[in-house]
């Protein structure tokens, strides 16, 4: 194991480094086919927008907690976030994004503790906090998009791909069907009516209420309707062509993006009752997943529907390719080898008694410890026993 993960110098195309990884820049295909009736399927391990990006913040939020609760219950949480992502930071290797699935339980508690503080009730700051933090990422798509060139130079797009048509300012074709204009039109239409009914929703919706009923039945109601919309768009409209534009630049559409993604932005940081926000954070992760599960399941669709997905994030295209070390391994003897060390002696023989000492320093540490308990054991029942035969 140890002489594989060493020695792999190969590039990938989806590979990405650890960073990445919680922003998810780059997931890993796994697979994708073409189908008769100008369809295409595809199985990825892109994350969910919503939880992923949310969840930063809310990491963040719980290590701050952790310290100034002295909670061991947080701290378990970010001791075991840490211990799953950040041992890769030192890994030299090709990496991919399903390193972190690990981290993804972690990273999910980290989000539900986050929004549940919001629902009890948090303190200006964090309240300030979380609306910054949520507004930046409804705009993040469309400012990673409009600064494509930059994230290209930062990450060094180049050195993996050379003249990476991801970084240039007209990549490629583009075609706009029938099918896909009016999808692009319902998912618009179905997020600011999202946007607007969470809005509408007094503090803290309840089911026992006619109010909070309504508002809950009305978000349901958008939320149903936008599915059956999309499913009926997908299956009746034409793939007559609308536009078909060549060499198109991606700032035009970028600039569109980012002025609808600020209007809802705007929206969020405007909110004024945390409970709404919580809400809204967990409708806009379910909305996520039902949009995005068609293109990841497998599920035929038509090409250019496919190909918009692609679109997401700028980093999703093929050719948005992060570099990876391929400089030869290093050479490490094994814990037997005898070629001397920088001291004159085998780095073999060295290594063992190292580790023997480290076993034996740990093996003490634990029984004093345990004795150091059994005595405090002792010492309570002993006080215990005394205060029952005194009273």
């Amino acid at each position: 194991m140890y002489d594989y993960h060493n020695n792999l110098r190969q590039a990938h195309a989806a590979a990405s480094p650890w960073w990445a990884w919680p922003l998810d820049l780059k997931p890993v295909w796994f697979y994708q086919g073409s189908f008769a009736g100008n369809t295409a399927a595809a199985i990825y391990n892109a994350g969910n927008l919503v939880v992923w990006w949310l969840s930063i913040p809310a990491m963040g939020f719980l290590c701050w907690q952790a310290f100034k609760r002295r909670s061991l219950a947080l701290s378990l949480i970010a001791v075991a976030f840490a211990f799953q992502w950040l041992s890769w930071s030192r890994i030299d290797r090709a990496t991919f994004q399903y390193h972190y699935y690990t981290s993804v339980p972690f990273i999910i508690l980290a989000l539900a503790y986050f929004l549940a503080e919001l629902w009890h009730g948090p303190s200006n700051r964090t309240w300030w906090f979380a609306r910054i933090t949520g507004a930046v990422a409804v705009m993040g798509p469309g400012l990673m998009w409009v600064f494509k060139e930059p994230l290209c130079n930062f990450v060094n797009v180049n050195q993996a791909y050379p003249n990476s048509p991801a970084c240039v300012g007209s990549p490629a074709n583009i075609v706009i069907t029938a099918r896909t204009l009016l999808l692009v039109v319902v998912v618009v239409i179905a997020v600011l009516a999202i946007v607007y009914e969470v809005s509408r929703m007094r503090a803290g919706p309840s089911v026992d209420d006619p109010e909070g009923r309504r508002s809950i039945l009305g978000l349901i109601g958008v939320a149903g309707a936008a599915i059956a919309a999309v499913l009926l768009t997908g299956a009746f409209a034409g793939d007559q062509v609308i536009v078909n534009a060549k060499g198109f630049s991606t700032a035009p559409l970028a600039l569109g993006m980012l002025v609808v993604l600020a209007f809802v932005a705007w929206f969020v940081i405007r909110a004024r009752d945390p409970r709404r926000f919580a809400v809204g954070a967990v409708i806009a992760a379910i909305g996520w997943f039902v949009i995005l599960y068609p293109n990841i399941s497998a599920l035929p669709l038509p090409a250019t529907v496919f190909n918009a997905y692609q679109g997401l994030l700028p980093t999703y295209i093929y050719a948005f390719q992060f570099p990876v070390n391929t400089d030869p391994p290093a050479i490490v003897p094994s814990l037997l080898a005898p070629n001397p060390s920088y001291f004159g002696l085998p780095p073999g023989p060295v290594l063992l008694v190292a580790i023997g000492l480290a076993c034996i320093v740990v093996a003490w540490s634990a029984w004093t410890w345990r004795v150091a308990l059994a005595e405090r054991d002792l010492e309570r029942a002993r006080d215990r026993d005394a205060f029952i035969r005194t009273g």
